[in-house]
Parts: C-alpha cells; structure tokens; sequence
C-alpha cells in the first residue's frame, strides 16, 4: 500500500474534500474565454474545451491508479452481462438526443462534420473528466467509509451523485437562471445512472461512455438546432422513458450482487480508521 492510498484510506473524507475542491477549480476552468483567443468559433470552443477538460483528467485518473482502484478500466468477469443490464442507462441518454421534435418538425440540426468531430470530441472529454472524478473516485471512497451492504452501496452512489449534482450551483456565478436548479436536478439523476452502470459492469469507461453521450444530445440543440426543443410530446416521452428505465435501473441494483466489485476495487477490507 503506498502512502497516497494509505492516506486516502485513513482520511477518506478529508481525501473526499480534496478531491472535491479540485472538481471546483477543474469545473470553473474559463475554456470559453480562452477560446476567444483563438477567434471564438464553435470549433475552437469545443477544441480548447477538449484540451482543457482532458488535462484536468489527468490527475483524477492517476489517483485511480495510486488508490488501487485501476481495476475499474479492465473488463471485469461477467462484464458483458453487466453491459445489458445498462441498456436502461444508455436509453436514458439517447432519449437526450432531440430525436422526437426533428421528427415532428418543431426543429431541425444544422452541423458541419468538423464542427460535429470537435463537439464529440468535446463531450467525450466532459464524461471522462466527470466520470473520473465522481464515479472513479468519490464514489469509491464514500464505498469504502460505509458498511459493505446494500444500504452502504446506496448511501454511496446516492451521496456522490448528490455531490455531484451540487456541482452545477458553480453555473450561478454565470448569472442567476432558474434552469441551474433544474440542472442540479437532472445531473443528480445522470449521476445515479452512471454510478449503476458502472456498478453494473465493474468499469469506469461505461459510466464515461453513458455520460458522453447524453452530453452530445443535451447539448446538441444548443449549438447546432433551431426551433422548439420541449414540446409537450417530447416531454412526455423523456419522462415516461426516464422512469421505466430508472424503474429497470433500481430493481437490477437490489436484486444484483456487488461483492464482485467490492473485491475487485481493493474495497473488501475495513476502514483503517477503524
């Protein structure tokens, strides 16, 4: 066990804390401003947000390597079972894409293909940096501080998803918008979905993949649509999709077994604080 692992594993919630501020400072990193730099086209927003989100990675995924948690980006036994338990979880996010109103006419998206390789570019960089941090690590600790049963197993993903979603309160500081507390809401539930896909599996890259895609289809009409996105159709069906599919989600969860994980991730063993 080397000192960081041991530190993390003595100091968990001052470790949480650390972890947590550098999410802040990782997070509130100006690539929009920086990108005026070069012009402020959509292309170099996306390129200097990619490279700026990608650094910031850096260091969330060493720390899953020096807390012993590398195993997480290894297909574990069973991995592929694991994968279709989270087709609920990738359904969530391609409902995200503004599928339904291109359909009905209410918009339409105009992309140009470089412009389209920096926004998935772009997005993939966001679900690695977030994944990294939330579900590759805080997520994990707050594992190894509870009991290894089904209610410490909850209390984790529930508390590390919230601190996630707590996150996108920085986006106040933009300007006072409602639609923040909206975000915090929906980020919470993303949060949970990715945290029980990657449970799921064994492996980080899942949550990063679900993450990753529901940002392109969040964020699609943003850039690149025209038109009504939240018509009352296409509420309804986000909504009556996102809770069959969170339903799936919570009984896989209380029926599976997550001993598996547990060892694999280095978590069997007491606290040793304790």
């Amino acid at each position: 066990m080397n000192g960081l692992e041991r530190y993390a594993k003595t100091e968990t919630k001052r470790m949480i804390l650390i972890i947590v501020i550098y999410a802040i400072g990782a997070f509130s990193v100006p690539y929009v401003k920086i990108a005026e730099l070069f012009g402020g086209s959509k292309v170099a927003e996306f390129l200097v947000g990619f490279v700026c989100k990608s650094a910031c990675a850096i260091l969330p995924i060493y720390l899953i390597s020096e807390l012993a948690f590398k195993n997480m980006f290894k297909p574990q036994k069973g991995f592929l079972k694991g994968l279709l338990l989270c087709i609920p979880a990738f359904i969530v996010a391609i409902d995200n894409f503004p599928i339904l109103p291109q359909i009905t006419g209410y918009m339409s998206i105009n992309v140009q293909f470089f412009e389209g390789l920096a926004y998935v570019l772009f997005c993939l960089s966001i679900g690695l940096l977030e994944e990294s941090i939330f579900r590759g690590n805080i997520l994990p600790l707050f594992m190894y501080t509870f009991k290894r049963n089904k209610r410490g197993l909850f209390l984790s993903v529930v508390i590390s998803s919230a601190i996630f979603g707590a996150m996108h309160l920085l986006n106040l500081f933009g300007g006072f918008s409602a639609a923040v507390f909206l975000q915090v809401g929906y980020s919470f539930l993303i949060g949970c979905t990715c945290a029980l896909a990657m449970l799921m599996t064994g492996n980080l890259l899942t949550a990063v993949a679900i993450h990753a895609i529901f940002d392109m289809g969040g964020f699609l009409s943003d850039y690149f649509g025209s038109g009504t996105l939240w018509t009352t159709e296409n509420i309804i069906l986000t909504a009556v999709v996102s809770l069959i599919c969170a339903l799936a989600l919570v009984i896989v969860f209380f029926k599976k077994d997550f001993s598996d994980v547990y060892e694999n991730w280095g978590l069997n063993e007491l606290p040793l604080q304790q």
